[in-house]
């Protein structure tokens, strides 16, 4: 199994569960995940959740772009499966 699908089938649903919570309570999140495809390149995964105004740092913003260059395009894919649940993925 490539990592690109364990990423796929086994962290991003606890991803999209983390960020669900994040949401929930106003928790400012940052987590990116750096993984080698099958054509041995360089794929990350980022995601951000800056907080409103309460919990909000320009210091997330500056990690991001430092992740992921203001310059970079970004697809996302949403995936609905039949039971319902449903998969982003984030190609950069």
């Amino acid at each position: 199994m490539s990592k690109e699908n364990v990423y796929d089938e086994q962290i991003s649903p606890l991803v999209h569960q983390i960020i669900e919570i994040c949401k929930e309570h106003n928790i400012a999140l940052l987590l990116s995940a750096q993984l080698q495809d099958e054509d041995d390149e360089t794929l990350y995964c980022t995601s951000i959740l800056p907080g409103d105004d309460d919990v909000s740092d320009e210091r997330f913003v500056q990690a991001l772009n430092i992740i992921r260059p203001p310059s970079r395009s970004v697809m996302h894919m949403t995936t609905t499966h039949a039971d319902g649940s449903q998969t982003l993925t984030a190609i950069i």
